[in-house]
């Protein structure tokens, strides 16, 4: 049986080092060569995910392979200095 009764995320402003409005770069290693997509992190959610603002419009296939409900895994991001 199906547990639904898992907690929603929430949102924090700092986890794992990661921080609202730091720019950061997605790296899409399914991608061949792998490639680098450099972005700005609006939002962090407790579930290790945040919402980023990309500095130009993604490939659907990328998009696909990196972003789910509008959320990134933060171990797909890299900070930026």
């Amino acid at each position: 049986m199906l547990n639904v009764s898992a907690e929603p995320a929430f949102k924090v402003s700092e986890l794992n080092g990661f921080r609202e409005n730091q720019r950061v770069v997605a790296q899409d290693v399914q991608a061949s060569p792998p490639q680098l997509h450099p972005g700005t992190i609006v939002s962090i959610w407790s579930d290790r995910t945040a919402t980023v603002i990309w500095d130009y419009d993604l490939l659907f296939g990328v998009e696909r392979r990196l972003v789910s409900s509008g959320h990134v895994e933060l171990h797909n991001l890299n900070r930026l200095s």
